[in-house]
Parts: structure tokens; C-alpha cells; sequence
């Protein structure tokens, strides 16, 4: 692993467990025992850091969404599946993450709703029209819609504004809405398929 890849790698781990803000180019130099003119010799600054890390992990999280969707026999194992990726990567982010990239990193935030969310957004429409294909979701639903409606749900939970974080945690916020969300589109086949395979999984 070169310098670079540590750099981002330490950075990445460092901005997840205590947020962006608090963490200093020092912090991170420390980590992986390097000097602060060698780390300023790979990156510029803290902001040009922040990018590539965000760049960085959504390649990773959006290669590894696509192999759990291809790799999920049927659309609600797909759901579940990627459910509990998300959380995974839930419970180890601090809730600060989230508001200093609104707050003090608007571009990298920008990078988010431009590239990020669109992905979801069709990743969640290719499983709707997936689940009603395999008769697994309702027939009567609007894929589309319902798309969207995934998206800014998730933008609604992670927003400290609606979701206090000292009343709810961002892992049982989301196992809230993927539930919300499942519920209201499955079929009485796919209601079974749950109730068979996944009942633990929404009864946590």
C-alpha cells in the first residue's frame, strides 16, 4: 500500500469514527507515522483530502451495492441484503459525520446529491421493478415515485433538524424506514418470503 492509499485509508477511518471537524492533518499524519510536509507532498489540503476520500468510498460502496443486487437471488433478499450493508457501515459512523460535510464541506457534499443519490435512486427503481416482476412487490405500485420517495427519506433521517441524535440513532432510523419501506410494497408472496427467510432480520 503506497502513501496515498494509507493516507486515505487512515483519514477515512479517523473522519468516520470522530467526524471530519475534529479531525486535524496532524491526526492523520500520526496515524500512519508520516511527517505533515511528506502527507502535504500527496495532498494539498484538507478540503482536497476530503474529496478523495469521499471519491474513494463511494467507488467502494457503489462496486459493492452492485455485487449484493446481482448476487441476491430475488428482490427482497436484494433489499435485505443491502440493508444490512448500510447498517454496517451505520454503526460505525458518528452522527457528526454527516453535519460537518453539510456544514464545512459543501462540495464534497455537493459530490453526494450529484453522484450518490441518483445511484441509489436507481439501484432501489431497478429492485422495484425487479420484486413486481418476481411477483414479490405489488403490482400496483409506482416504481419511479417510490424511488425518490427511498431517497429522501434517507436524506430526512440523516438530517439532525427532524432526527435528534440524542433521541434516535441513525441504525435504528434506518431499520425504521427500510421496514417502512418493505412493508408497504411487498405482495402476500413476498409477505411469506419474509415471514420464511428474513423475520428475524425485521423483527431486531
Amino acid at each position: 500500500m503506497n502513501t496515498k492509499e494509507s493516507l486515505f485509508l487512515s483519514a477515512f477511518d479517523l473522519f468516520l469514527k470522530y467526524g471530519i471537524k475534529r479531525v486535524s492533518m496532524d491526526d492523520i499524519c500520526r496515524k500512519i507515522g508520516i511527517s505533515k510536509k511528506t502527507c502535504y507532498n500527496v495532498i494539498a489540503n484538507k478540503e482536497e483530502l476530503v474529496l478523495n476520500v469521499l471519491d474513494s468510498h463511494l467507488s467502494k460502496d457503489e462496486k459493492e451495492i452492485l455485487t449484493i443486487l446481482e448476487q441476491s437471488g430475488n428482490a427482497i433478499d436484494a433489499m435485505v441484503n443491502i440493508s444490512k450493508h448500510v447498517l454496517k457501515f451505520l454503526d460505525k459512523m458518528t452522527p457528526s459525520l454527516i453535519f460537518d460535510l453539510k456544514k464545512y464541506h459543501p462540495e464534497a457534499w455537493k459530490k453526494i446529491e450529484e453522484r450518490h443519490f441518483p445511484f441509489i435512486e436507481n439501484a432501489i427503481l431497478d429492485n422495484l421493478k425487479r420484486g413486481q416482476k418476481e411477483g414479490l412487490y405489488r403490482k400496483d405500485l409506482n416504481p419511479v415515485i417510490l424511488s425518490k420517495l427511498y431517497v429522501l427519506q434517507s436524506i430526512a433521517i440523516s438530517d439532525p433538524e427532524h432526527f435528534s441524535t440524542s433521541d434516535f440513532t441513525k441504525v435504528n432510523l434506518y431499520k425504521e424506514m427500510i421496514r417502512y419501506h418493505l412493508y408497504g410494497i411487498i405482495s402476500e408472496e413476498g409477505k411469506q418470503l419474509i415471514n420464511q427467510q428474513h423475520k428475524n432480520f425485521f423483527t431486531i
